[in-house]
């Protein structure tokens, strides 16, 4: 038989192992992709900063301070 066969499949049982790296990867991955929302997301945020007037830039600041603690405290 082919030993590409056996590493998908045992013909006794699945093949856990390759099962559980197929899962890894598929973890990994759509980890990634979170990660790479959330960088387009800190800089969808620094854009929208740079629109704001100087004089309520501290507003906005506060604002987003407020929203991270708020964000932090319901993971605890």
């Amino acid at each position: 038989m082919n030993p590409l066969y056996y590493q998908m499949f045992n013909p006794q049982y699945a093949n856990n192992e390759y099962l559980r790296q197929l899962q890894l990867h598929q973890y990994d991955s759509e980890q990634r992709q979170v990660i790479i929302k959330a960088v387009r997301a800190i800089h969808d945020y620094f854009d929208a900063f740079r629109n704001i007037a100087p004089e309520y830039q501290q507003m906005a600041f506060d604002a987003c301070v407020a929203a991270v603690v708020e964000e932090m405290s319901k993971r605890n």
